[in-house]
């Protein structure tokens, strides 16, 4: 089936197109987190084993890519890579490595509730979805990177920031379910969720 190695391969060139996507200064510099946004959508249209594969590449590729940045910039409520900011870094503050991992395969498995929805080609409690998650996975990167300094204060400024990356990938996430819609149906991909079904004759 090709469906499954398109999709990781998209994956990973999400991760070369996030490297060319500017924040936006209108929007208190809101930034499309293209590869977070793509993983979500996906856990939607693959199985579940699929998703733990995508879950651990795109955690590792975040955490190897973005990891020794994500620390001050977010905790000022400013860009999440820190590369404008001017933060100084401190590696007591940054987040261990595989955080990212274990947060997209939670979010993932949440995703996955809303399969038989994606095979229908309902597109808005997937779209909600995507929005929930991408705020729940900021958060968490927020409320673990504030844990670590000691202190849990959320700024203004930080909500601000979360609520328009979230708006953001609210907004791409309808095209990439319909790129990925759109694939499932030239390849003739069929989610299967049997393994949801409960049998009363015990098979």
């Amino acid at each position: 089936m090709h469906f499954h190695p398109i999709v990781f391969m998209l994956l990973i060139l999400s991760f070369f197109l996030q490297e060319f996507i500017p924040g936006l200064e209108i929007a208190q510099f809101a930034t499309l987190f293209l590869p977070t946004v793509f993983f979500f959508a996906a856990s939607v249209a693959v199985p579940f084993p699929m998703m733990l594969l995508l879950a651990f590449s795109a955690g590792l590729l975040w955490d190897g890519r973005y990891l020794p940045s994500v620390s001050e910039a977010m905790v000022e409520g400013l860009d999440l890579f820190g590369e404008d900011s001017g933060a100084e870094f401190s590696a007591s503050m940054s987040l261990p490595f595989g955080f990212s991992i274990v947060i997209f395969g939670i979010l993932g498995t949440l995703m996955q509730g809303i399969r038989p929805l994606f095979k229908r080609g309902r597109m808005e409690l997937p779209v909600l979805m995507v929005g929930a998650a991408t705020f729940s996975w900021l958060l968490l990167q927020y409320v673990a990177i504030t844990f670590l300094r000691g202190s849990v204060d959320f700024q203004p400024m930080v909500w601000v920031k979360m609520g328009t990356d979230t708006l953001l990938a609210m907004l791409a996430a309808p095209l990439i379910f319909l790129l990925l819609y759109t694939l499932a149906s030239l390849m003739s991909y069929e989610i299967k969720y049997e393994g949801l079904r409960f049998r009363f004759d015990g098979r």
